[in-house]
């Protein structure tokens, strides 16, 4: 016989004894039964609940709610930076501030004629970031609103004030909602990952002892 043949007649040699030894010390390990079973391994057909349940069986029904759990969170997780994109216009709408434009007729004397407009908005970056805080955190949200101005030079921006005014109301308000829908996906990421952490400390702790299948 020439030495490769040897070789690898030794090498199958080696490979069954190491399969039947993996055999021999974890096969029966899985096959040894607990009462009952347990609440997260699927019932099969026909075991009833006074009945016994192999390590086998207990190891791939935590392995099977591992995945459910690992798509629950993701899928929450999911919901929560959706609720954030949508949460981000509404919170610049939230928080607007008025930008003001000043006129004059009469230069050099501007007091005979002059007024104001409302030229734009502008992001109000401390409001900007409560908002996106309340979100994701909770706590309280200042409702915001906007004074009109008194006198005659700025009744050109009361009606634009009320617009402003109430886009601002109406993020305000869907903020609210948002913030409600992202503390209940939050609930559920964090429900997932104390289960994910259960299940992964139950089925190292199998594993541990020897059960494979």
């Amino acid at each position: 016989m020439k030495p490769i043949e040897v070789f690898a007649v030794v090498g199958a040699g080696a490979l069954a004894a190491f399969g039947l030894y993996t055999y021999a010390r974890s096969r029966p390990k899985a096959e040894e039964t607990v009462p009952g079973i347990p609440p997260q391994v699927p019932t099969h057909p026909g075991v009833s609940g006074q009945e016994r349940t192999s390590l086998c069986q207990v190891l791939t029904g935590y392995r099977s709610k591992l995945k459910e759990y690992e798509d629950l969170r993701a899928d929450a997780e999911k919901k929560m930076r959706d609720l954030e994109s949508l949460a981000q216009g509404n919170c610049r709408s939230y928080a607007q501030d008025p930008t003001f434009q000043y006129h004059c007729n009469g230069f050099p004397i501007c007091g005979i004629n002059e007024w104001w407009t409302v030229s734009g908005t502008q992001t109000n970056q401390d409001a900007y970031n409560a908002c996106m805080t309340f979100l994701q955190a909770g706590g309280g949200l200042e409702q915001r609103k906007h004074p009109k101005k008194e006198g005659s030079s700025w009744d050109d921006t009361w009606a634009d004030i009320d617009r402003i005014n109430s886009q601002i109301g109406a993020a305000y308000n869907q903020v609210q909602n948002l913030r409600n829908q992202y503390q209940e996906a939050q609930r559920q990421a964090e429900e997932a990952r104390q289960q994910i952490n259960n299940l992964r400390r139950r089925i190292a702790d199998l594993e541990a002892q020897g059960v494979f299948c």
